[in-house]
């Protein structure tokens, strides 16, 4: 049963897409600045060429950032947390961690946005060959923690009725 499915903090998706915004218009203001050298010669289809293909990269690297941002997700079932880390387009890695091998999990928050937006990191150590996984600008860290603690504890309380 999934118990939590979890993205890192919206405001760390809208970041890089505000960048975006504010690069977009450059061709706005080139165009506003030399609006009579490039209206009154043969430099307008350049122009025009150059400004498609600056949108169109552009456009690119936003369906990016929201790829990125959608496909790295944090999965806690009542057996399991893994781990879905999107890098690049074609480059992703999914990680497991059984909950009875949860030893410890440690939250911290750094810094005046992440404090005022509730975001932060959570550590996960375990007792596997992975010694920690690091869940990086999480929403609600706390919630995190003790929805991993919830499910392990409950876990924990299964296999000591199975034991006796």
């Amino acid at each position: 049963d999934v118990v939590l499915l979890i993205r890192r903090h919206p405001f760390i998706a809208l970041m890089p897409l505000a960048v975006l915004v504010l690069a977009a218009l450059a061709p706005i203001v080139v165009y506003i600045i030399f609006h009579a050298p490039i209206t009154n010669s043969s430099y307008l289809s350049i122009y025009s060429f150059t400004a498609t293909l600056y949108y169109l990269f552009i456009w690119i690297l936003a369906f990016y950032h929201l790829m990125i941002y959608t496909l790295n997700t944090i999965i806690v079932t009542n057996k399991r947390v893994i781990d879905r880390d999107q890098n690049r387009f074609f480059d992703w890695k999914i990680s497991e961690l059984h909950i009875y091998r949860v030893q410890d999990i440690t939250v911290s928050t750094k810094g005046f946005i992440p404090t005022l937006l509730h975001y932060g990191n959570v550590v996960v150590q375990t007792a596997g060959s992975e010694k920690e996984f690091i869940f990086k600008e999480m929403p609600h860290p706390e919630m995190l923690k003790d929805a991993i603690m919830k499910v392990v504890s409950m876990s924990n309380a299964g296999l000591k009725a199975q034991a006796d």
